[in-house]
C-alpha cells in the first residue's frame, strides 16, 4: 500500500517532517491496515516459514565506484558510527536483494549512495527538523559539490527524505521505497522469510550488528523527543522499541 498523497519534498521541505493532526491520522490508519501483514510476517518468520530462499552472489555486492559513490561512502564513514555503518551496508544489500527478486529495476549507483546517507543525520538529532529531511539536505549539498546531474540528486533527496513514511516500501524501484523495505528487513526482520537464511548469516558477518538494537532505539528516543511532531516520533509511539528488541537478530 502506497502513503498518502502529499508527503513529497515540497511538503519536507516546508515543514521541516513536522505532521499536522491530520497527516498523522493518516498515517495512523495506515498503520492500522498494515500491521496484521507485518504481524503475519514476523509469525511466519518465527516458525521457520519461508518464500522463495533469495540471495545474491556476495561478489555482485561490490560498492560502485563512481565519483557519487565514493563520496556517499566517505561521508558516511566520516559522521555515522561503526554500528550505523554496517547497518546502511545491510539495507543496501537486502534492498538490492529484495528488488533483484521482485524484477524491481533500481539503479544501484543511486540506491547504494541513498543507502549509505539514509541516517546521516539520525544521531544528531536537531529541533529544527525530521532526521530524514535534514539527511536528504545533507545530501543534496554533498552531491551538489560534485559533477552529478540535478536530476539524480534529486531522487536520492526524495528517497532519503521519503523513507520514513508509511507505506513507502510498497514500490521496491523507488529509492524510498527500497530503502523503507531494507531498513524493515534490518530493524524489525520484516520480510526476512523471503531471504535466505545463510545468506543474510553471511551479509551480517561482513558487516556486524555492533549492539545496533541498542543503539538505534537509543537514536531514535533522541530524535522522537527532538522532534514530537514528526514520523519518527509516531513510529515510536507505536511499538518502534519493541519491535526492534524481539526481531530475529542476535546482538
Amino acid at each position: 500500500m502506497a502513503p498518502p498523497p502529499g508527503f513529497d519534498w515540497n511538503w519536507a521541505v516546508t515543514s521541516g517532517g513536522n505532521l499536522t493532526r491530520r497527516q498523522m491520522n493518516q498515517l495512523l490508519g495506515l498503520l492500522l491496515i498494515t500491521m496484521p501483514g507485518l504481524l503475519g510476517g514476523r509469525i511466519a518468520s518465527f516458525f521457520g516459514a519461508r518464500t522463495a530462499a533469495t540471495r545474491l552472489d556476495l561478489t555482485a555486492l561490490q560498492p560502485p565506484d563512481s565519483a557519487m559513490a565514493l563520496a556517499a561512502g566517505r561521508e558516511a564513514r566520516g559522521v555515522l558510527s561503526a554500528s550505523m555503518l554496517n547497518h546502511s551496508y545491510r539495507v543496501w544489500a537486502f534492498g538490492k536483494t529484495l528488488a533483484r527478486a521482485q524484477g524491481a529495476q533500481l539503479d544501484d549507483e543511486l540506491f547504494y549512495t541513498a543507502a549509505m546517507l539514509h541516517d546521516i543525520e539520525l544521531e544528531n538529532p536537531q529541533p529544527k527538523g525530521c532526521f530524514a529531511v535534514r539527511g536528504a539536505e545533507h545530501a543534496a549539498q554533498l552531491l551538489g559539490e560534485l559533477d552529478v546531474p540535478a536530476d539524480r540528486v534529486a531522487l536520492i533527496r526524495d528517497g532519503i527524505a521519503g523513507h520514513m513514511t508509511l507505506g513507502a516500501d510498497s514500490d521496491l524501484s523507488d529509492l524510498a521505497g527500497a530503502l523503507s523495505a531494507s531498513a524493515g528487513v534490518d530493524l524489525f526482520g520484516n520480510r526476512i522469510q523471503e531471504l535466505d537464511p545463510q545468506w543474510v548469516a553471511e551479509i551480517i558477518s561482513r558487516h556486524p550488528r555492533l549492539d545496533f538494537k541498542r543503539l538505534v532505539t537509543a537514536a531514535v528516543a533522541r530524535e522522537a523527543e527532538a522532534v514530537p511532531d514528526g514520523r519518527t516520533a509516531l513510529l515510536r509511539s507505536f511499538g518502534f522499541d519493541l519491535m526492534v528488541d524481539s526481531s530475529p537478530f542476535a546482538e
